[in-house]
């Protein structure tokens, strides 16, 4: 094929990706679509059908494949299937897969069908033109993503031994994880825009925050301790105690998810939750943050019992932990395929963190490789009329092929085959 076809097959296949639900409760047909697609190239996908250790899901798939007799770099795109619901608001189907003005629009199209297209392109393109590859290429789709604590991927860590690999490239949209992010080369934030290379993630931690006051009657204010009340006050205290930081210095923000209290009748409301996300840059964990939301309650004085508790999460290897990995072997080969994105007058490459979470988390600290997070631009991501742009999606899949191509060293590859 040629490279003009291979970029048809591309958009054909984003769009056939998109037009497939692939929400929690959908089924199979998007798992047997890649599968079956995988097959064309004899690459060996694996349907991994086990079910997750945690939570019961229906119909959820691990797709593996992969190319190459193993001895010497192992590589692995990585990317999630699986797609929020769609909601309300839609001018089209959710799944009408419309191509208009050089996008494509649809549910996932942007979070992650567009970068997943990219990837398994690029995988069937290197497949079918080296299968001796020296080394190890694995495409991995799994399921979970969008569901809590990303049990796709925590399921492939546990089916697979990832222990030599070099480098995890994961086409989740980079240029909307980075927004408003940090640029470790001209340390700070700036606006980013295609390509954009993201080299390390902060972590997260929930907390649930229950304030315990007194009842009375709301014409006798004082007869009572307002639960209410004291949740705003430690609200305010929130806003006011965030600094600025990146993932290397100062820390994590926080964010109020959720507010539940107060009571309908006249009475002064005894008790109220609140859900909080805390981010966690580099040395900082779950304990250093209770730790700390702890003293702020108590620098607050205040009148309502407080009893702070880590949200539930099934097991310690599925939270999202910060990670970052500036420089590799196979990462700085990376970068020399990508464009560089700059800032300003300044003709140094930048480099991204995200303060969002995914997969991606899971495989740069959990399983401690080098992953980087590279994929097309769109908009509207877990929202309604999600789109992926076209022309960022193909270059993305161009950028990927070319690093590929360098290092499984496929030139060599092809002359030896053509001379014999």
């Amino acid at each position: 094929m040629t490279g003009k076809d291979h970029d048809i097959d591309t958009v054909e296949l984003a769009k056939k990706l998109v037009s497939t639900p692939s929400t929690s409760g959908s089924g199979t047909e998007i798992y047997d679509l890649v599968f079956d697609l995988l097959k064309e190239v004899h690459a060996g996908p694996v349907w991994k059908g086990e079910k997750s250790r945690y939570l019961e899901y229906s119909d959820f798939r691990n797709i593996y494949a992969s190319t190459g007799n193993g001895k010497g770099p192992r590589i692995m795109l990585n990317c999630h299937l699986d797609t929020v619901d769609p909601g309300n608001g839609w001018f089209d189907s959710p799944f009408s897969a419309k191509e208009c003005d050089g996008r494509i629009y649809g549910l996932g199209a942007a979070d992650m069908k567009g970068g997943c297209a990219s990837a398994i392109s690029s995988f069937m393109e290197i497949a079918g033109k080296a299968p001796d590859i020296n080394g190890e290429l694995v495409l991995s789709c799994v399921f979970g993503e969008e569901a809590p604590y990303s049990l796709g991927t925590d399921a492939l860590l546990n089916e697979l031994d990832m222990s030599c690999y070099d480098l995890v490239i994961n086409p989740e949209p980079s240029p909307l994880l980075g927004i408003h992010d940090h640029c470790l080369v001209h340390k700070r934030i700036h606006r980013s825009s295609f390509p954009v290379v993201i080299v390390g993630a902060e972590g997260r931690v929930l907390f649930e925050i229950e304030f315990f006051g007194k009842a009375s009657h709301a014409s006798h204010p004082s007869q009572g301790i307002n639960a209410l009340h004291d949740a705003s006050s430690f609200i305010t205290e929130l806003t006011r105690f965030d600094l600025f930081s990146n993932i290397k210095m100062g820390r994590g923000h926080y964010v109020v998810l959720n507010v539940d209290g107060g009571d309908q009748s006249f009475t002064v409301p005894s008790q109220c939750k609140l859900l909080v996300n805390r981010q966690l840059t580099l040395g900082e964990d779950e304990k250093k943050a209770l730790r700390e939301i702890q003293t702020i309650a108590r620098s607050l004085k205040l009148r309502s019992k407080v009893k702070i508790k880590k949200r539930y999460s099934p097991s310690p290897e599925l939270e999202y932990r910060p990670y970052l990995f500036e420089s590799s072997r196979y990462l700085d080969m990376f970068l020399r395929h990508v464009p560089p994105s700059t800032y300003g007058k300044s003709q140094k490459r930048c480099l991204f963190t995200t303060s969002s979470v995914g997969d991606f988390n899971l495989f740069g600290a959990r399983a401690r490789i080098p992953t980087v997070v590279y994929g097309p631009g769109g908009g509207n991501i877990h929202s309604p009329n999600e789109y992926v742009n076209i022309d960022e999606m193909l270059k993305v899949k161009d950028h990927i092929t070319d690093f590929l191509t360098e290092a499984f060293d496929i030139g060599r590859i092809s002359k030896d085959t053509d001379r014999r």
